[in-house]
Parts: C-alpha cells; structure tokens; sequence
C-alpha cells in the first residue's frame, strides 16, 4: 500500500506540474494564431484571433465529435476495430504516398548539406570530419548521414527519393503505434480509439513532412514504435519487445538527437516503476533502453573514429542555449547564426567559446532580472511561436518545388482558398489538443496512479521546458505533436462522455 501511494504521489505531482502548462497553451490558442506568410521567410508571425469565434469552433467541433463517437457502438469486437484501425493505417499510406508524389519538393539548407556529405563520404571524401568542418562542429548529424550512405548505396548517388518512400511507408506505424498505445492508456475505450485514428488521420503536418529529408519524422514514429512495446512488456513481458524498444529508441536517437528527451523521461518512468515494485522486470527494461541506445552510438562512433580528425570538436550546447535568448529583429530565441558564428571566430577552441558563451549568458540574464516585463514578454512570444503555430512550418519547411505539382498540392502551396480550409482545420485541431488534454488531466488527476500513464506527457513537458531554453523553431515541436494526440483522443472522449451524462 505504502509503495502504491508512493508512486501516485508521483502522479500527482506531474499532473499538478502539467495543468499550468496546457492551460497556458490553451489560452494564448484562443486568441493569436502563428502561422507562416507565403512567399516570405520561415519566421512565425502572429495574427489576433475573435476568441469567441474560436469558442464557437470549438463547441461546434464537439457537437460533431458527439456523433462521431456513436461509431463505436458498432465495434463491439476486437476483430471490428482491428478492421478499423487496419484500414485507417492503409489510407494513411495511400495519403502520404500521394503527397509524396504531388507535392514535388526538394531538400534544401541543412537536408541537402547532409545529402552531400553522404554523397562525399561515399566517395572517401571525410574533409567535413576534420577540424571546422560542418559534420565536426555538428555531429549530432551522423546518423541520418549514416543512413543516408546506405541508400545511396543501393539506389544511387544522391537518391533520395527511397528515403522519403520509407518515410511514408512508416507513416502506417505511427498510426498503428499510437492506436495501440490509447488501447493501453484508455483500458481498451473504443471511442477514444476511434477519435484517435479521426484525428491522426486528419493531421496535415504529418503528411506534409515527409518529403523532408531529415529525422525528424521518421524518429518520432520510432519513439511511438518503443513506447507501444515498452506498454505491451508491461502487460506482458517479452524479450522480442524488449529488443525492438531498445534498439527503435536507440535508432531514433541517432536520426534526432533531441529524441533524447523522450529517453529521458521514459528513463524517469522506469526508475520509479523500479524504485516502488522492485521486479526484475523493469530493471532489465532499463538495461535495455541504455543498451539499444548504448550500442548505436558505439556504432557509429565505430564507422567514423579513424577518419575524424582529434582535434575536431563540436559546438557547445551551451552556446545554443545563450541563442536562445537573443530576440534579434523580435525573433525571440530564433537562429541568428550565434553559435556557428562564436565557435568560429574562436577557430572552434571550446573553452574559449564556452568562456564568451558564458559572458552573453549572463548579460541576457541581466536584462531580463532589470526588466521582468520584458522578461515575461519575450517567452511568451517564444513559446507562441513554437507552440501555438498549427501548421508547424509544414508548407515553409518544404518550400522547395522542384517540378509541375499535382493540382491539390498546387493548390495548397499557392496559399488561395484550400490552404485557408487547411489552415482553420489545424486550428481547430489544436485548439482541442489543448483543451482536450487540460480538461483530461483536471478529471482524471486522481485515478491516474501508474506513472507509465503519463509516459508521453512527460516527455512533452520536457520538450516544453527544452523549447524555452534552446533554440526556437516551430519545427522543433512537431514531434511532441504526435506524442500528445492519444491524449487528445483520451480528453476528448471523456469530454463527449462527460457531455452524455448531462444531457441524460
């Protein structure tokens, strides 16, 4: 009984420490919108929103969903709704593969950089391995780099294209991963899994990144691929699981590392599901996960040691963290070249970059302790811009045309009426994230008492904390999009649920 209610105060204290942030979240979404200008940069401009209006959507939607939810009355059986999110992971596929096709954008800035250094490595060129190369100041871009040499292996040099295919014949495996993760989650609600395949069924950013030549997606669904298995161990523990948890999250690490977040947190989960039960099962689970982790890197590492120059260094985290408080042209924490710029003209010597990062830290943190209006001001722009941005760079990160665009995609990225429709839709859709995930954890605050509950929210609000800290991108949030949308399908259920028994 003690180590139970132990582990619920742990519960507790996450629930009470992420109400604040998705209340936060939820408000400014009523009323500013970020969204990306056709034609412009990649920078987020805000416009103001009729928070009324946006009430009625909202409200709207919900009626809607109401009767959507009626459907699972007619999955009575496991075999009916296996049928359902089966056929859901299909269309899926059928949508990426066409966006794929239709869209006919290109890799561009840091995507084609690594498409060259591939190329270059393949060739026995490692010059951007040796000290102020590009791949030495960020090796963090090794394992997509990796991955891409075996492509291009096999299809031929600077062949994409097979990338962005495997891109989108994963999407199915986000689908079904995070199908199975609301059955755990929700204790097989039908409803919540039907809104769960609606919603990520109708999430635009995911099709509209997989053109992108980068890690960003494809880590992600590797995360959702390692949570569904951690789950399932869980239940049931299997040693086949426990090799593809580890070895997916250890592979998503290397295609992003900001996927190291994730690790972080369901780090977190096993330890205090090990501190308070004390079973083999979840020390061996956190064996795994540093293990499959553990030997990816050494990989690598193994690929690359005698061709990487000693005194080659990377740049300093430190110095993004001092980026992300500048706010140059009111671009809060955006990119402004600081810590390529500070690295070089210090001929990448880390102390002495450290030492000057540490000086434009501390004048930041000057400014804001003299001025905490200013202070409070500059986050919350931080934090709007890459949190309340509902297309999440989709159409600005992939801008890059390189041929006759299939009509419906021509028409997207012609930002006419279509691109409006989409638009409002991501709105919308975030609007309920939000709100359906408040409402969720303010009326399941004191029944959910298993930590691994909040496994995903965990690393959200790790991702919430890193984005305020690091540099800003819209971008850079797209992957906790995907980790809160079960949760959304959760909320939203229990707000339909809610909704019945007041009008019985």
């Amino acid at each position: 009984m003690k180590k139970f209610f132990q582990e619920k105060t742990f519960c507790y204290i996450f629930n009470t420490l992420s109400i604040p942030v998705f209340f936060l979240l939820f408000y400014y979404c009523l009323g500013i919108t970020g969204e990306n200008r056709a034609g412009m940069d990649e920078f987020i401009y805000f416009k103001t929103d009729s928070i009324l209006f946006n009430v009625f959507l909202i409200s709207f939607s919900l009626f809607c969903l109401y009767f959507v939810g009626r459907l699972s009355n007619k999955l009575k059986t496991m075999q009916s709704r296996n049928l359902l999110l089966g056929c859901t992971c299909l269309l899926s596929a059928v949508i990426g593969y066409y966006w794929l096709f239709a869209s006919k954008t290109s890799p561009q800035a840091d995507q084609m950089y690594l498409c060259q250094y591939a190329s270059a490595f393949n060739h026995g060129d490692f010059t951007a391995l040796e000290r102020g190369g590009y791949i030495a100041r960020y090796p963090q871009q090794l394992g997509m780099i990796t991955l891409l040499r075996g492509i291009f292996i096999i299809f031929g040099d600077m062949n994409y294209l097979p990338f962005q295919c495997l891109v989108a014949a994963c999407v199915p495996l986000l689908v079904l991963s995070g199908g199975q993760i609301v059955r755990y989650l929700s204790d097989n609600n039908a409803q919540a899994e039907v809104y769960y395949l609606l919603f990520i069924l109708c999430c635009f950013p995911m099709y509209a990144y997989i053109p992108f030549v980068y890690g960003d997606l494809l880590s992600t669904i590797l995360c959702l691929f390692g949570t569904w298995m951690y789950l399932s161990c869980i239940r049931q523990f299997s040693l086949a699981r426990l090799v593809l948890c580890g070895c997916s999250i250890g592979i998503a690490v290397l295609l992003r590392q900001n996927c190291l977040i994730f690790v972080i947190a369901l780090t977190i989960v096993m330890l205090i599901k090990l501190l308070f039960h004390h079973t083999r099962k979840h020390l061996i689970m956190i064996i795994a996960l540093l293990a499959g982790c553990g030997i990816m890197q050494f990989a690598v590492w193994g690929l690359y040691h005698d061709v990487r120059s000693q005194d080659a260094s990377a740049i300093p985290s430190l110095l993004y963290i001092t980026m992300g408080l500048n706010d140059d042209y009111q671009r809060a924490g955006w990119h402004n070249q600081y810590e390529y710029d500070t690295f070089d003209a210090f001929d990448d010597n880390v102390a002495l970059a450290k030492e000057k990062g540490y000086e434009d830290l501390k004048m930041y943190l000057n400014i804001y302790r003299d001025d905490p209006d200013y202070m409070i001001d500059f986050f919350v722009r931080k934090m709007n811009s890459q949190w309340n941005a509902p297309m999440y760079q989709s159409l600005a990160a992939n801008n890059l045309v390189t041929g006759a665009q299939w009509p419906l995609a021509k028409e997207i990225y012609s930002y006419g009426k279509l691109t409006k429709i989409v638009e409002s839709g991501m709105k919308i859709f975030q609007m309920l994230l939000y709100g359906s995930i408040l409402f969720l954890l303010i009326l399941r605050r004191k029944e959910y008492v298993h930590i691994e509950k909040y496994l995903l929210l965990i690393a959200v609000f790790g991702g919430f904390l890193f984005s305020l800290m690091w540099e800003a991108k819209t971008r850079y949030v797209l992957p906790f999009l995907f980790l809160q949308i079960p949760y959304m399908a959760m909320g939203i259920n229990e707000i339909i649920v809610t909704i019945r028994r007041h009008r019985k």
